[in-house]
């Protein structure tokens, strides 16, 4: 999905679009992060631990968690109300299905008191 599907497809009120995309431009950057990581990861499992190319993917990998908390550090800072925002949102759609359960509990016939002869 595109970023501008994503900010199509979200809604959410009181959250600027631009802060909305750019957000979902570094989320996309953080993915990307990961998979590289995940590659990296992979790719160990081909060389032997002595091997030059397997010592070089370790501290590949390093740099590459390094990264990822950088930018995860970065995202919490700059988009502390978009992330609270995606927060709320669960909380009122969790509030939702509790209240929409409750209404099913509510529907369902009770058992009729059995009458002592």
């Amino acid at each position: 999905m595109e970023v501008e599907d994503k900010i199509t497809s979200t809604k959410m009120e009181n959250v600027k679009v631009n802060d909305l995309n750019e957000f979902f431009l570094d989320m996309f950057m953080l993915r990307d992060l990961c998979d590289d990581f995940v590659e990296m990861f992979k790719k160990e499992e081909r060389y032997y631990p002595n091997e030059e190319k397997y010592n070089e993917l370790l501290e590949e990998e390093a740099i590459a968690v390094d990264n990822i908390y950088n930018l995860t550090n970065e995202i919490k800072e700059n988009y502390k109300e978009v992330i609270e925002a995606f927060y709320e949102r669960r909380l009122h759609r969790m509030e939702e299905r509790m209240l929409n359960s409750y209404k099913e509990i509510e529907k369902k016939p009770r058992k009729p008191k059995e009458e002592e002869d």
